[in-house]
């Protein structure tokens, strides 16, 4: 792997990795040393053990002393806690839109609800569907003006997106699909209670179709 500079290339491999690791093309419980991935970018074990870091500090990999790092695996209870986080950051989003946001934002979400529904048909692995929906929560934190909420919310669903890869039906998008177009709806109207409703539910089911399928170890 070729950069302009040692940051670069650091960043081009944390990038690289993150990528393969929220793609599930390195899965939970992958062990992998310097040695393989300096062999792999061909490049030294330095700039490899700083990508790694960065990767530690994002809680996608562990270290794991004298063997090197595994990627990290995500429990029930982490999807948990993540959800409700993710909730209280989406309803400060909600808030802010029912009073703030303008016609060319409500415009703008809707075009990106729809988006949504154009790659649940055309994507039968889904994996643009993830991206567009993602774009849609980021938007709407965007639209609060506050740097620190959206890259919160954008930290939340990075590490949420493996479990989205998994849970990721044709129905069960073309639903997600209907209630982001409910969102901007009840936005535009200012009806802030229902678009909560809606929030709420749209967050919750993905809980519930993995408890349908006992648990996170199921998916993998």
């Amino acid at each position: 792997m070729r950069s302009d500079t040692p940051n670069n290339l650091v960043n081009d491999i944390y990038v690289s990795l993150k990528q393969d690791i929220l793609w599930l093309r390195l899965k939970p419980k992958t062990m992998l040393t310097e040695t393989y991935l300096a062999e792999i970018y061909k490049t030294s074990k330095t700039p490899i053990r700083e990508a790694l870091s960065m990767l530690v500090r994002d809680e996608l990999v562990s270290v794991f002393p004298r063997k090197g790092y595994m990627v990290t695996d995500v429990s029930m209870s982490d999807m948990r806690d993540m959800h409700q986080y993710r909730y209280i950051l989406e309803n400060a989003n909600l808030v802010h839109a029912v009073k703030y946001a303008t016609k060319e934002q409500l415009a703008h979400l809707d075009e990106l609800a729809e988006m949504d529904r154009y790659y649940t048909e055309d994507d039968p692995h889904f994996s643009k569907e993830v991206v567009c929906n993602n774009a849609f929560h980021f938007y709407l934190a965007e639209m609060t003006g506050n740097r620190i909420l959206l890259k919160q919310l954008t930290d939340t669903l990075e590490k949420l997106q493996r479990i989205m890869y998994f849970v990721a039906e044709k129905d069960y998008m073309f639903r997600g699909c209907e209630e982001h177009h409910q969102l901007v709806r009840h936005i535009a109207d200012k009806e802030l209670e229902k678009a909560q409703i809606i929030l709420h539910h749209h967050i919750s089911e993905v809980l519930e179709h993995i408890s349908k399928m006992r648990g996170i170890s199921k998916l993998f």
